[in-house]
């Protein structure tokens, strides 16, 4: 079959369902049913003629190599497209937007989404903030910010404080990580590179160790990801830190260490609704969120 137009809100799905891994994970995303989701594909692919995706059993193995080469014309397609929207979609916003956020998120994911916001928004002054998830929310509370991005770490969703508002924007596992080669993860006392006090991922893996029975020693603390992500690498020390943060020379400890809590990025605001520019500024970044990472091995 040679189709004439490929529908972009199929090629979404596809997008959706190659960089989670799972047709339920991408239909939370979408906002759909799985079947629903289910259902796009098969019109894809019928547009196509071609498999899309391996499927064996019910299980999901990726792309096949048709779908893979239409998924990087697919990425290309929807980055246009939403560029092109972004310029429309609040021409008329302006003001100052003030935003906490936790640092790592700015090595990382917020780059590309001050770009897209500075040629969507060129009217809004940004201010940021990088610091502790508890600090930004206490600046939030005090009026200090219009928007802040915190760190959640365990079960459950606890509302959030009296007059704020509030938006989960990504849910994945803490991991233990090492370094590839490394022996760190099976030295006693277990060194450990960290964030500095206060932050979550620190919290929560010395709380998991603790109730372990395994006495930690810290062997770096710092502030930036990237500083945390060397040390690890280098063999230096293992790190609680989200799966999305894993990079090339990082590998997840599979035995030996205390199993960790979910950890949930959040987007709190103060008011019913956070104001229009903060709320441009979340749907750039959830789409960021979205885009694909590197996995542990």
């Amino acid at each position: 079959m040679n189709p004439r137009h490929l529908d972009l809100d199929l090629l979404r799905t596809l997008v959706a369902i190659a960089d989670s891994g799972s047709f339920s994970t991408a239909a939370e995303r979408l906002g759909r049913s799985q079947s629903a989701v289910s259902l796009q594909v098969k019109r894809l692919e019928e547009q196509v003629g071609q498999p899309l995706l391996d499927r064996a059993q019910g299980r999901l193995n990726g792309p096949t190599e048709e779908g893979r080469a239409l998924l990087d014309y697919a990425r290309r397609l929807l980055r246009l497209h939403d560029e092109a929207c972004s310029l429309f979609s609040a021409p008329g916003v302006s003001g100052q937007l003030r935003v906490g956020l936790p640092e790592e998120l700015m090595e990382d994911a917020f780059p590309a989404v001050l770009q897209a916001f500075a040629q969507a928004c060129p009217r809004v002054t940004l201010s940021l903030r990088s610091d502790l998830s508890v600090r930004l929310g206490q600046a939030l509370e005090a009026g200090e910010l219009d928007l802040a991005i915190v760190k959640r770490v365990g079960a459950g969703a606890p509302q959030p404080p009296a007059g704020l508002g509030e938006r989960v924007l990504r849910q994945e596992a803490l991991v233990w990580f090492t370094g590839e080669g490394s022996e760190a993860a099976h030295q006693r006392p277990l060194p450990l590179a960290v964030f500095q006090e206060g932050c979550v991922f620190r919290v929560a893996g010395l709380a998991a160790l603790a109730q372990a029975g395994i006495e930690p020693v810290l062997r770096f603390t710092g502030h930036s990801a990237t500083g945390i992500r060397h040390a690890v690498a280098a063999g230096l020390a293992v790190a609680p830190l989200p799966r999305g943060m894993a990079q090339p020379g990082l590998v997840a400890v599979r035995q030996g260490l205390p199993p960790l809590p979910a950890t949930a990025l959040v987007a709190r605001w103060r008011g019913a609704e956070p104001l229009a520019s903060a709320a441009h500024l979340l749907e750039l970044l959830q789409r960021q969120l979205w885009a694909p990472a590197a996995l542990p091995a």
